[in-house]
């Protein structure tokens, strides 16, 4: 029987990342178009993902 370990989430959606910084992924998007709010990456024209350690970083640098 082998052990399974969870895999930690690297990266997480618009959604997912409004959730987490407690605004709506509609903020999200116009900070995208702004230039201005966490970093981000396009994986296709629909798919936007943001790294959990650029979330982090963006909350530090917000408080």
């Amino acid at each position: 029987m082998s052990a399974t370990t969870a895999v930690p989430r690297l990266s997480v959606t618009t959604n997912e990342a409004a959730e987490a910084l407690g605004v709506a992924p509609r903020t999200l998007r116009n900070w995208r178009n702004r230039g201005t709010g966490p970093r981000y990456r396009r994986i296709s024209p629909t798919l936007v993902l943001y790294r959990v350690e650029d979330l982090e970083a963006f909350l530090t640098n917000a408080g």
